[in-house]
């Protein structure tokens, strides 16, 4: 679905000098392509001219040289237009390549006294998680709704803030993290029934970041590179978060799931943050999996007074203390009288309880707020990929089938009277073990505001298994990751050959360390692409459009042919790329694209 683009601030998470350089390219290149969006939202337009690439070396031995050792292609005949003027020579273009195959994932997950048994089940779920995310070259952070609150004792909640955590579940296990005295005594099997590591069996090894400069130290995520990852030899990432995800109960029950995301996605390019910064990179996508059984709670600064003695959010103006309705009544409207309600928003309070008011005056931070700064992250992401998408995901209290339009949404008053005492609003579902989930508004509108096509992607935490719902989560996670399609129409240099011969240099980028380093073509070795000796990284250039050719090497993706383009490369590595690394393709452009291309 479409959406609006509100954010002015801006984030400083990349290299200034690489985003004036690339960002008036992007925007020259959809238009002069004709790509769209597979889920066209609002375009946002660079308005920025470029250059030309920066200059660098090729690699031909490892090693970076000043300049290039052949002159990058040009046309060296004149192109007719179809209006019959005639061009000079122009220089052939240079465009980043969408290759990229990473993807970061943050979690954030409820550690409210309710979630003990839900967090059991997230944990069985990691083996499906894992198995579905395939090849991916992925990061994994975890995070809690726990961003702090009046009436939540610091001591004993520890709120996380947005702050990454990775600690096995048998430490807080340990720490008394898995029992509430006086409520019930000990809940560890949430954490035991599925891990059996602590942290001395899971040293996190060290790695490097795109911000890091090269320095190797053990990062606050899981991080997987092919068979290679940041865990302990024989420690398999679905064991390792099997043991991380869980986290406890002692969190406080007024959730901040957006305030939390923001925090720690806000964190990522915050140099003062050991645990966060780095961990969301340039160009990988972005997927935030949410999991709550309550609504959102995230007040906005210098309101927090309806948590102590501003009563007009309480459902019970004489009880001592607010119960988690203030959250749905500060920050939810519903249409109609009750006790059915035809649906229910997100709406702005202010303290007087008025409704509809400015973005300034509510008591709750505004879903606007969190939706221009995902934004942000996507328009920014677009730089390396135009066809970039961030997501958010949620396993959050909606009736089993809702993402598959089975079933849908009801809000209804409580029949219970202490559930309407308790949470303002009666269950979205209610599981197995007559467990209630509050349903989502908040936080349901702005996964809504990301999603693709007509997807839902919030999934019930009222099902007995989440294997299905995290399996369908990390498909989709995969899903958002192109192949690399030349996004422009390419120069046939051997018309008389079945296939395009291309005129194409090759050039790995890598923000951190300033380098600008040309790719070799891979070998055929055996039948085989192979990377050269000497070399760690090489491309392909796939140009078949549907057996053309006796070999399959040569075979483009379904996907690039669709949308008319005429080359897509293949890259391989031996080693894990540098962090932050990116591609760019300097090619020959077809002086005919109507016909060389003619579903472009």
């Amino acid at each position: 679905m479409g959406r609006d683009v509100r954010y002015n601030g801006g984030m400083q998470a990349y290299p200034r000098l690489f985003l004036a350089r690339n960002i008036g390219l992007v925007t020259a290149l959809v238009a002069a392509s004709g790509c769209t969006e597979r889920d066209p939202g609002d375009e946002t337009d660079g308005g920025t001219t470029t250059d030309g690439p920066a200059t660098g070396g090729p690699m031909t031995d490892g090693t970076v040289t000043a300049a290039p050792t052949t002159d990058p292609p040009t046309t060296t005949d004149p192109t007719s237009d179809t209006d019959g003027t005639t061009d000079g020579p122009e220089p052939a273009p240079t465009v980043p390549i969408g290759s990229s195959l990473e993807a970061d994932i943050l979690f954030v997950i409820d550690n409210s006294l309710s979630m003990a048994p839900r967090q059991a089940k997230l944990a069985a779920a990691m083996p499906a998680f894992v198995d579905a995310l395939g090849g991916l070259d992925y990061r994994i952070g975890i995070t809690t709704t726990d961003s702090g609150n009046p009436r939540c004792n610091a001591d004993d909640s520890g709120p996380e803030r947005g702050e990454l955590v990775l600690t096995s579940c048998l430490e807080r296990v340990a720490a008394g993290e898995f029992e509430l005295p006086g409520i019930f005594d000990d809940v560890s099997e949430a954490c035991t029934a599925a891990c059996a590591l602590g942290d001395a069996d899971l040293p996190i090894m060290p790695t490097a970041t795109h911000a890091s400069n090269g320095e190797l130290a053990p990062r606050k995520w899981v991080e997987v590179h092919g068979q290679v990852s940041n865990l302990p030899e024989g420690v398999s990432p679905a064991q390792a978060l099997q043991c991380f995800m869980p986290q406890g109960v002692t969190g406080c029950g007024f959730e901040s799931h957006l305030e939390s995301m923001f925090t720690a996605l806000a964190r990522t390019s915050d140099g003062g943050s050991a645990s966060n910064f780095g961990f969301m990179r340039p160009q990988a996508s972005l997927s935030v999996v949410l999991f709550s059984d309550e609504t959102d709670c995230s007040p906005a600064p210098g309101f927090e007074e309806i948590f102590t003695n501003n009563k007009v959010f309480w459902e019970d103006p004489d009880a001592p203390a607010p119960t988690s309705a203030v959250c749905w009544n500060a920050g939810v409207r519903c249409e109609g009288p009750g006790p059915l309600y035809a649906g229910c928003s997100a709406g702005n309070h202010d303290l007087q309880g008025n409704p509809g008011v400015s973005d300034e005056a509510a008591v709750l931070q505004p879903v606007s707020h969190y939706i221009d700064f995902l934004q942000a992250i996507e328009d920014q992401k677009r730089v390396f990929d135009s066809f970039a998408e961030v997501r958010m995901m949620m396993i959050a209290g909606v009736p089993p089938g809702y993402e598959t339009h089975d079933s849908e949404l009801v809000y209804e008053d409580a029949a219970d009277p202490q559930v309407q005492l308790d949470f303002g609003i009666g269950h979205g579902c209610i599981d197995a073990e007559s467990l209630g989930a509050v349903p989502p508004v908040r936080e349901r509108e702005v996964a809504e505001a990301f999603a693709v096509g007509e997807d839902r992607d919030i999934f019930s935490i009222c099902n007995s298994d989440y294997s299905a719902a995290l399996a369908a989560i990390a498909t989709r996670i995969a899903d958002q990751l192109r192949p690399a399609c030349m996004p422009l129409c390419v120069k046939d240099i051997q018309p008389e050959t079945p296939v395009v011969q291309p005129n194409c240099q090759v050039f790995e980028v890598d923000l951190a360390a300033q380098t600008r380093i040309e790719v070799q073509k891979c070998e055929e070795v055996d039948g085989n692409l192979a990377v050269p000796a000497g070399a760690t990284v090489c491309f392909a250039e796939l140009v078949d459009l549907g057996n053309q050719t006796p070999s399959s090497l040569d075979d483009m993706s379904a996907e690039c042919v669709s949308e008319g383009f005429n080359l897509e490369f293949q890259f391989l590595r031996t080693a894990p790329p540098p962090s932050g690394a990116t591609f760019e393709a300097t090619c020959e452009k077809s002086p005919n694209p109507s016909l060389a291309c003619p579903a472009l």
